[in-house]
């Protein structure tokens, strides 16, 4: 059995054969071998194994899809360059037209007009005083703490004696 023809491609044979199991495993080899790299037998090859035709595209999208992905890339690339050339035309005007120097010396001439004792001193040459007190600590009770402590429980006693006191 002749598995090659004479163009290269696999026989009609050898695809039969192929699906069917026959080929030893050299002729397995070297027809998996161009199955991948030949398009037109792997094509046949397929049809041979869902056993009805393949189905062609209704038309080709390989033209109107690669001009709609370069304008996309055109115009995303070229537009951003070309906001950057405006940029660089823009800001190189100004520099050799000598506005940037203008603008400059103006700016330079309004900072000097403040004298030292206008500008605030560092932060570091003032620090506040600080209002932190420290916690009691544990079994120590704090003045205010303490206070409050008795006024309540004064209170409460004298509830409770009043309370007493009308019971009886």
């Amino acid at each position: 059995m002749e598995l090659f023809r004479e163009d290269g491609c696999l026989t009609d044979e050898g695809l039969q054969a192929l699906v069917e199991g026959r080929l030893d495993e050299l002729g397995r080899l070297e027809a998996a071998e161009h199955l991948s790299y030949c398009t037109k037998c792997l094509d046949r090859y397929t049809a041979l194994l869902t056993g009805d035709k393949l189905v062609a595209p209704p038309r080709d999208l390989s033209r109107p899809l690669g001009r709609a992905v370069w304008v996309h890339l055109m115009t995303s690339v070229y537009g951003r360059v070309a906001v950057a050339s405006v940029a660089a035309v823009l800001a190189l005007s100004i520099w050799r037209s000598g506005s940037l120097t203008l603008i400059l010396d103006r700016n330079a001439s309004a900072l000097e007009t403040y004298v030292p004792e206008q500008i605030a001193p560092p932060a570091s040459a003032t620090v506040p005083q600080s209002d932190y007190e420290t916690p009691p600590r544990p079994g120590q009770k704090a003045g205010v703490v303490q206070k409050a402590q008795q006024a309540v429980s004064g209170f409460l006693n004298g509830f409770a004696a009043q309370g007493g006191a009308d019971t009886d």
